[in-house]
């Protein structure tokens, strides 16, 4: 394939195989974006105990655990910051982070649902954290004084979490299980960035609504609606399959 066929190329958000391929961009913009300077994953893994309710009017409950859902970080604080003595920019950071999530339950006649909270404390020893205020005096728009510090550095933290290894007393309803948590701290600065632009993204097609009579008669029908070939999102194509393909049609 020569490389002036455009034909193989489909330009996708998020992946640039080789630019070389790409045409030349509309303009170059100038865009505000939070950039990640540095990331950093952390884990850690607390035991909670807790004691389930059984519902109203339930005399003698028999309790079983049926899983825990709706992790969500509600709360994230910096309780120190260090800088590091050696090497500019980098600090040291201490911080507290709760979860909380929703316990799923039965008392022997109910479905129930009780909230837990799992408070974790973590240490990045080493993170590149740098100022984000190039000089004295930058007035910036408070767009949200919770996250930003002084500054302007953007912490911001991810989680990745799971309840294991429960155990429930049957009669009492005492609960205990292990939540562990894969974090990810990230330091971030609002910046201006110089991009090139293809202009702005196009104006989907109009979506067709079917009667709801026909919905059936169109998924039943095999050859408008065939069966999928496949469950999951296709890979990440490798950049040296495209070089092995370009030098074989060479």
């Amino acid at each position: 394939m020569s490389k002036g066929d455009n034909h193989f190329v489909k330009i996708e958000a998020g992946q640039i195989l080789n630019p070389d391929h790409f045409p030349p961009p509309n303009e170059l913009v100038c865009v505000q974006v939070p950039k990640v300077f540095d990331q950093v994953a952390v884990r850690d893994c607390v035991t909670r105990t807790v004691t389930l309710i059984p519902g109203s009017g339930v005399i003698n409950p028999m309790f079983s655990f049926e899983g825990a859902t709706d992790f969500d970080i509600i709360e994230v604080k910096v309780i120190s910051r260090t800088d590091s003595l050696t090497k500019a920019g980098f600090k040291k950071l201490k911080l507290f982070v709760k979860i909380r999530y929703t316990i799923h339950y039965n008392d022997g006649v109910n479905q129930l649902a009780q909230i837990d909270e799992a408070a974790f404390n973590l240490t990045v020893n080493e993170i590149y954290c740098p100022s984000c205020l190039a000089q004295i005096g930058v007035i910036r728009y408070p767009e949200d004084t919770t996250t930003i510090d002084e500054d302007g550095l953007i912490l911001k933290i991810e989680a990745l979490a799971e309840a294991f290894n429960d155990a429930v007393n049957a009669t009492t309803g005492v609960l205990t299980l292990d939540v562990g948590v894969f974090f990810v701290v990230k330091c971030e600065c609002i910046v201006q960035l110089l991009i090139p632009a293809y202009g702005y993204c196009p104006v989907p097609p109009e979506q067709q609504n079917n009667p709801s009579t026909l919905n059936c008669c169109s998924f039943n029908d095999r050859c408008k609606t065939p069966f999928p070939t496949q469950f999951f999102p296709d890979q990440k194509m490798n950049p040296l399959d495209i070089c092995k393909k370009e030098d074989w049609d060479d």
